[in-house]
């Protein structure tokens, strides 16, 4: 028998790694496991043992006799382990444990001279089998995507495939599809929350507009406070890094080849993202239609619930529409109101929420489906998560959030969304850094009304005018202590803590106030005229 020199030889953990078929199992020596493999060769279990010349891995067929006195030959001959299709008894087992022979179990259906062909090519030329097994798996994998078997189906038969957990994450770190062997599944949840960690990934894989630029993406990196590592590569399309691929298991048991096939997987990643994304995009025109047709009011009620029920989206929940938008600015770093709507979206898509939505001119509409005993509650905090995304990932932008009423049939949808872009407006002009709910804008909606512009100015000047001027000569915080004096609904003490200031500063503010404006503050009607100023001039404030 030929044999290739010892200098070559794998192990079989190699052997196990890179040519057995998938699903093999270890079942006996694992202590052994290192031990080199220098040939390959079929035998029978019930038949006398060829001669052997040690180092060999014995691929047994099935037979009727018990493989004990086969174990115990081979042990003599210095086999280097045995692979068999059919279970061995518990006796032969436990002899090969004791003498921590490798024994793996091969999966059902697995056929010995097709295994045995693939040991020996594997011997024979490492890099050429691992090539040749990696182009395989990739064929399977872009088979199963040309059958429009979808990602998870895909990221699952590819984690069966190489026998390790694989994670597909999107470019925020968050998990969008996951297959874990059943030896990986304690402590996952765990691992799961440090993989979420946007510092765990490599410093060179962090910025995904240049991760087309590099030459070899796939970085092997050990997980902090785990006995695991990870295999991590972008996945790139577009010529920008749209998520990440991670194959995961104990630190030691990644070979070439799962370099090459974690490579090959980035690609199908990237073509099956790509037609989600196409297809999202396609829905989400038809849902942008029709929201359109349902402003304008060319659908009827019947019409509205027949469309909804085709997105999968029960028109007849109560609603409440919000209007975001980006604040004014004139940093050349503002983002595009793409971008906003890209930002929502990716937010919305890992929520089980009910959500249309409809990106027209600068403003992002929403249509929210919340079925909760407190609505406009779920949507002022559907509406904070909003900004809080938006600061996490534009720093240096503001949104503005507006919310409208409860609309409990299709038919108050306008009215709601109507209510929404006011609120929105009103919190582009006062540069509101919370989401503005219509029924807490009280009389702001009033003042904003520009057919009373020109008294509601006047009122502002003959009343709080003389402060205003003082103000903007002394900068005596003289208007914040009036704002706070109001907002603690006329009580000292509450407005110097508002103010942080001593209650005798407070009373000294407050005595200039009197003698600047002329006004007695202990009269209600004047201290109704001047908290209406003060609003006044707030709103004008927030236009210049």
């Amino acid at each position: 028998m030929n044999m290739i020199s010892q200098a070559v030889a794998l192990t079989v953990d190699d052997i196990h790694a890179l040519a057995l078929p998938p699903g093999t199992v270890l079942v006996a020596g694992s202590e052994s496991a290192q031990t080199a493999v220098r040939w390959a060769i079929t035998i029978a279990s019930d038949s006398p043992l060829p001669y052997l010349e040690g180092g060999e891995l014995l691929l047994l067929m099935p037979g009727s006799k018990d493989a004990t006195a086969l174990i115990k030959a081979a042990l003599e001959a210095g086999v280097a382990g045995i692979a068999t299709v059919s279970p061995l008894s518990a006796l032969a087992l436990g002899t090969a444990q004791l003498a921590r022979l490798p024994v793996l179990q091969l999966p059902p259906g697995s056929r010995l001279r097709d295994v045995e062909r693939a040991v020996i090519a594997l011997l024979l030329d490492r890099q050429g089998n691992t090539e040749r097994r990696g182009v395989q798996i990739y064929q399977q994998l872009i088979q199963l995507a040309a059958e429009n078997n979808g990602l998870e189906r895909i990221i699952h038969e590819l984690a069966r495939l190489i026998d390790k957990a694989v994670i597909v994450q999107d470019k925020r770190f968050r998990i969008q599809v996951s297959a874990v062997p059943p030896r990986l599944a304690e402590g996952w949840d765990d691992l799961t929350e440090t993989l979420a960690s946007r510092d765990l990934l490599p410093a060179s894989l962090q910025d995904r507009h240049r991760l087309p630029m590099q030459a070899a993406p796939t970085i092997l990196q050990a997980i902090p406070g785990t006995p695991f590592s990870r295999l991590v590569a972008p996945i790139v399309n577009g010529n920008v890094g749209r998520g990440y691929l991670s194959f995961i298991a104990p630190t030691g048991d990644f070979t070439d080849l799962d370099t090459l096939v974690n490579q090959h997987a980035t690609v199908v990643c990237a073509l099956e993202m790509a037609r989600a994304k196409a297809i999202s995009e396609i829905e989400k025109r038809l849902r942008g239609d029709f929201l359109d047709s349902l402003m304008l009011g060319n659908v009827s009620e019947t019409e509205a619930v027949a469309e909804g029920d085709r997105f999968g989206h029960t028109m007849n929940a109560p609603h409440v529409a919000l209007v975001v938008m980006w604040q004014p600015n004139n940093s050349p770093k503002q983002p595009s109101h793409r971008r906003l709507e890209t930002l929502v979206n990716g937010l919305l898509s890992n929520r089980p929420l009910a959500v249309l939505s409809r990106l027209r001119d600068n403003e992002l509409r929403l249509f929210y489906a919340v079925e909760t005993s407190n609505p406009i509650a779920a949507a002022r905090q559907l509406a904070e998560d909003i900004l809080a995304e938006g600061h996490r990932e534009h720093r240096d932008a503001r949104m503005a959030i507006g919310i409208g009423s409860l609309a409990m049939r299709v038919s108050e949808w306008r009215a709601s969304y109507r209510e929404a872009a006011q609120a929105a407006d009103l919190a582009q002009r006062l540069k509101a850094d919370t989401p503005l709910y219509i029924g807490d804008l009280g009389i702001y909606t009033f003042l904003a009304h520009p057919d009373y512009r020109d008294d509601l100015i006047a009122l502002r000047d003959s009343t709080i005018g003389n402060l205003i001027g003082y103000e903007e000569r002394q900068r005596a915080d003289l208007l914040l202590t009036l704002e706070a004096f109001f907002q603690a609904h006329g009580n000292h003490t509450q407005t110097a803590e508002l103010l942080n200031v001593h209650r005798n500063t407070l009373t000294y503010r407050m005595n200039r106030i009197a003698e600047i404006t002329g006004l007695d503050l202990n009269q209600p009607d004047v201290r109704l005229a001047v908290h209406l100023a003060l609003k006044v001039h707030r709103l004008l404030s927030a236009e210049e």
